[in-house]
């Protein structure tokens, strides 16, 4: 049986869309996402949620000019 590839939705990524869709509608601006998302960081750290930084800057090479 060959598959229809042309008509394939991968249901998975459906919801995915559908979800970030709904998430967008919340907000008119850049401002006001970023606020939002201020808000949720400060209130997880009250509940003791910790944040860990996967950022690791570059080594010396030793070499000053």
């Amino acid at each position: 049986m060959k598959e229809d590839l042309e008509n394939y939705t991968d249901p998975i990524l459906e919801e995915c869309y559908r979800m970030k869709a709904e998430f967008n509608a919340q907000f008119n601006s850049m401002e006001e996402l970023s606020a939002y998302l201020k808000l949720e960081n400060e209130k997880f750290k009250k509940q003791g949620w910790k944040y860990v930084s996967h950022y690791k800057p570059p080594e010396k090479s030793g070499k000053d000019t």
